[in-house]
């Protein structure tokens, strides 16, 4: 994602982070994605306490303003964190869709395009 402020990466591994917590457990698989993820948003570990800190309400009032093309990767992003671990979490779904509707980025998750995953 390109062109985004500092507080928008941030804001954008906050609501990734709230994703993995979202079902009380982190899969290893999530860990090496939100990582892998965090490094191309150019952020390291130096960044972990300003994610933790930041207000999840902040964090989507950020990526409200994000451009169309912005949101549309986004959703990308929350799609692969959803699925990484192969379950697909009714609490993960939820955050999606609040993301989703507040910020107006129009892509549902399409639930049977992952008809051999569990779900819980």
């Amino acid at each position: 994602m390109k062109g985004l402020t500092y507080i928008q990466r941030v804001s954008v591994m906050r609501i990734l982070l709230d994703i993995i917590f979202a079902d009380s457990k982190v899969d290893h698989r999530e860990q090496l994605l939100f990582d892998q993820i965090a490094s191309s948003l150019g952020l390291d570990e130096t960044v972990k306490s300003d994610v933790e800190n930041l207000n999840s309400l902040i964090a989507l009032a950020q990526i409200h303003d994000f451009t169309l093309e912005q949101k549309k990767e986004f959703a990308k992003l929350m799609g692969m964190m959803i699925i990484v671990d192969k379950d697909i979490n009714y609490n993960e779904v939820v955050i999606y869709n609040v993301v989703n509707d507040f910020c107006g980025i129009k892509i549902d998750f399409m639930l049977e395009d992952y008809s051999e995953y569990t779900m819980s």
